[in-house]
């Protein structure tokens, strides 16, 4: 179904340029990120043991290699994904190939190298569908073998998609009478072991007339039944009557395949927020249309499994200051009073309403669709104060602007309008200073990931990250602590 031409046209980002060497951390127990995290480096080892035979290594050739994305656990692994342009010199046509890996600390790639070794795979447009790279401790997958998503196969599969999985999801959506005439795939997104997105252009003829249409659907496959549980979620936020009165704008459940762990839904056609100027002039509009949207979600009650507190937001700064201030020393002497203060505040917060949350809100979830917002990306879905939305997506905003040379008052004038027409359309109250702690906890959680993501430019932010989150501390400095029976905001 995916051909192998378009796999990589849209796919997941990509590194604009190498990292830095100041920009690679040291970790003494993963030596090898030097090499891992340079292109021309893996390009040369790639090209002795892509290919099985000295006549393949001479018949293909790696032009070009690229990092599309990375993922640190620092003292433990790092996964990588690169990207290879393969000439064929015989044929004189170029193609591309994904590779997915994790590097790990000494001595324990054997054991993935074995485990994965009496797996059924499939073979890759190029080269071996598995790599094992001892020096470096990594064991490579290439595309769509995957060491979690063992499912990814089934679905590239084209015979198998176009005769089976197609035709049944869209005779789900429209209806028996509707026919398959035509259909490309792009992957658009795709985190190893983790997840996958593909975008699928289907076109469809009427059986009993001359009508015809084209769908548009996304494919989302899971490494675990997380899926099932968007499922559900979906299902119930589609029911509600937020959406049919048309104050939620969410993508349409088709259908969901627990033994393939895929979901698919229909799609939305434009752009996410964060790829707008938040100086044009439709980027306020859009942002109030999104508190709007965000609290008809907030106001709609389902049933959810999953659920976040402001212990889990305490826990998870214990887990990223050691690492920040591993990584980058500079950001110790702030970083250090900062997470002892926010750790007292948290314990004089009064309790929060709990509502349906996001869970995963940014301005990358926040999708302009027809010059019209909507809430897309739906797999983080459980419930919790709405502080952890509010707090997520304002702390995004900060992050958008210290990348862009923004002060805090620049960010503070799009922050003002967007929380006050949320507060017009929720019954609780907004408690200021609490908002400011909600704020800093995930600016934090953002500067970790700049470490986490090994991306260009992203660790000379982590000082200014911190700094900014010591400044709105400030505010939640003047919460009162918690009295017995202290009446619950809203």
């Amino acid at each position: 179904m995916i051909s192998h031409a378009a796999i990589n046209g849209a796919s997941s980002s990509r590194f604009s340029e190498t990292l830095s060497v100041h920009e690679i951390p040291t970790d003494a127990l993963l030596p090898q990120l030097a090499v891992i995290m340079d292109p021309e480096s893996m390009k040369a080892r790639l090209q002795d043991q892509l290919f099985d035979s000295p006549q393949e290594r001479e018949r293909f050739r790696i032009r070009q290699c690229e990092i599309t994305r990375a993922r640190l656990k620092p003292g433990s692994s790092c996964m990588v994904g690169y990207r290879l342009e393969i000439e064929d010199r015989t044929t004189k046509e170029t193609g591309e190939q994904i590779l997915c890996g994790r590097a790990c600390t000494e001595g324990q790639s054997r054991s993935q190298w074995e485990r994965a070794l009496v797996r059924s795979l499939v073979q890759p447009r190029f080269g071996r569908a598995l790599i094992y790279l001892p020096e470096l401790e990594m064991v490579l997958w290439s595309f769509p073998n995957d060491r979690r998503m063992d499912t990814l196969p089934t679905l590239v599969d084209p015979d198998h998609f176009m005769s089976v999985i197609l035709p049944k999801l869209l005779a789900s959506h429209l209806g028996n009478e509707w026919k398959v005439t035509g259909a490309t795939s792009t992957l658009v997104h795709y985190i190893g072991e983790h997840r996958c997105m593909v975008r699928i252009e289907a076109n469809v003829d009427h059986q009993g007339d001359a009508r015809q249409q084209s769908v548009t659907l996304f494919q989302k496959t899971y490494h675990n039944e997380k899926g099932e549980e968007t499922s559900r979620v979906m299902h119930q936020l589609w029911q509600s009557e937020a959406r049919r009165s048309g104050r939620l704008v969410i993508a349409k459940l088709v259908s969901y395949d627990s033994s393939l762990k895929t979901l698919w839904q229909l799609g939305f056609k434009g752009t996410s927020l964060d790829s707008w100027d938040i100086e044009s002039p439709e980027f306020l509009p859009f942002l109030k249309e999104a508190a709007c949207q965000l609290a008809a979600l907030h106001s709609t009650s389902i049933t959810c499994t999953r659920s976040r507190t402001l212990s889990d937001l305490v826990a998870n700064l214990t887990v990223v200051t050691p690492a920040l201030i591993r990584c980058r020393p500079s950001c110790g002497p702030v970083l250090d009073p900062l997470v002892n203060r926010l750790s007292a505040q948290a314990d004089r917060m009064p309790e929060e309403p709990r509502v349906t949350l996001h869970g995963d809100l940014h301005l990358g979830n926040v999708f302009v669709n027809d010059g019209h917002v909507a809430l897309i990306d739906l797999d983080s879905v459980r419930t919790g104060s709405p502080l952890l939305d509010l707090g997520s997506l304002i702390a995004g905003l900060h992050y958008l602007g210290i990348q862009r040379g923004r002060s805090a008052e620049d960010c503070h004038r799009l922050v003002e309008p967007f929380l006050r027409t949320y507060q017009a359309n929720v019954s609780w109250a907004i408690h200021p200073q609490m908002l400011s702690w909600y704020v800093a906890a995930p600016l934090l959680t953002r500067a970790y990931r700049c470490v986490r993501k090994l991306k260009p430019g992203r660790m000379d932010l982590i000082d200014d990250i911190v700094t900014r989150a010591d400044q709105l501390t400030c505010e939640a400095e003047r919460i009162s602590p918690v009295s017995e029976g202290q009446a619950i905001p809203g």
